[in-house]
């Protein structure tokens, strides 16, 4: 697999998530092969273009048609091959959605499907190029493994951990270039494994993707004000590490959870769904997309705006920490109302 050294992971931070991908396929083909690349006419936008004239015999466009993207693909596997399909996130989890559920997982075919661009980085295209849901839609399907890498190196990470597992999995990316780095050194990376980055017992922040970084640069505001925050990297959101979820809930008074998608169905969710069964849990803010349609508008601009920037995470971390016992209102009922 690639050695994580400084000049690759500066590299990898410059060419992006995808950039990142289209070089850790080509490693992850040398190394099995096995390993075949679907496309659906998005050879340089998902990076693969390289490959395919590297492995020219182990490349297969099949044009603008999503759909017949998975069907190939799940014939492949069935031939025992390790197929990647690449398309962006918005397509992969939502215009062949039946045939993720019904060609991949239903049989439970070693399929992988790259779903590139997830969140709002394709924000001047408008909103049928978001992909917002796919996290909530791929981990309400049987079989799947969703895996969201936070940085260049979890990327290449994630690829190699994608083809190894056998599955079908769902390979999420977020960001852009000049992509904020994360892990500068060598690290173990393990499918349903979170990651503490950070140590704290005033909160924990949760995250995924690109809102990792974020929640790093947050947590070091929170520090100049204080605070003692933990953030763990949520590379898996299924299966979800819920033992850093309970880790989390025992140890500090606030759980935040950060993702670049929908807060309905995502990350937050899923921690909600094991917090709910705890006892004596702290209060759960899930930061991401609100439940409306976005607008065009540049990619930065949409970040700021749904407040998925380091100051945004950390103001709401403070703003929703419990009061001192000393500090609290007499009548917590009438407070809260």
């Amino acid at each position: 697999m690639l050695p994580i050294t400084e000049a690759a992971v500066q590299e990898w931070s410059d060419i992006g998530p995808k950039g990142a991908f289209g070089k850790a396929i080509i490693a992850v083909a040398e190394a099995c092969p096995d390993v075949v690349v679907v496309t659906a006419d998005l050879s340089d936008a998902t990076r693969v273009t390289e490959y395919s004239r590297l492995f020219p015999d182990r490349f297969f466009q099949v044009g603008i048609a999503e759909q017949n993207l998975i069907g190939v693909a799940a014939g492949l596997a069935l031939h025992g091959k390790i197929p990647f399909a690449t398309t962006f996130a918005a397509f992969a989890s939502m215009r062949c959605c039946e045939q993720v559920r019904t060609d991949v997982a239903y049989p439970d075919c070693n399929v992988k499907v790259l779903g590139a661009d997830g969140g709002v980085v394709m924000g001047t295209l408008g909103t049928t190029h978001y992909g917002i849901e796919d996290i909530a839609i791929m981990r309400a399907i049987p079989n799947m493994t969703v895996l969201s890498p936070c940085d260049g190196a979890e990327v290449v990470k994630a690829t190699a951990a994608a083809a190894l597992h056998v599955g079908p999995v769902y390979l999420r990316l977020t960001g852009g270039k000049k992509m904020p780095i994360v892990y500068r050194e060598d690290f173990s990376f393990e499918i349903g494994k979170a990651i503490t980055l950070r140590p704290g017992d005033d909160a924990t922040i949760l995250a995924t993707g690109t809102m990792v970084a974020k929640a790093l640069g947050a947590a070091d505001l929170l520090e100049a004000r204080g605070l003692n925050v933990r953030v763990v990297d949520m590379h898996t959101i299924k299966p979800l590490d819920e033992d850093a979820v309970r880790s989390a809930a025992q140890e500090t008074s606030l759980i935040v959870t950060a993702e670049e998608h929908t807060v309905i169905g995502g990350l937050g969710s899923a921690v909600a769904e094991i917090v709910s069964g705890l006892q004596d849990t702290p209060r759960l803010v899930r930061i991401g997309l609100p439940d409306r349609f976005g607008h065009i508008a540049n990619y930065a601009g949409l970040l700021n705006g749904y407040g998925l920037t380091e100051p945004g995470i950390a103001d709401a971390v403070e703003r929703n920490l419990p009061e001192p016992a000393a500090e609290r209102p007499r009548d917590l009922a009438l407070s809260a109302l």
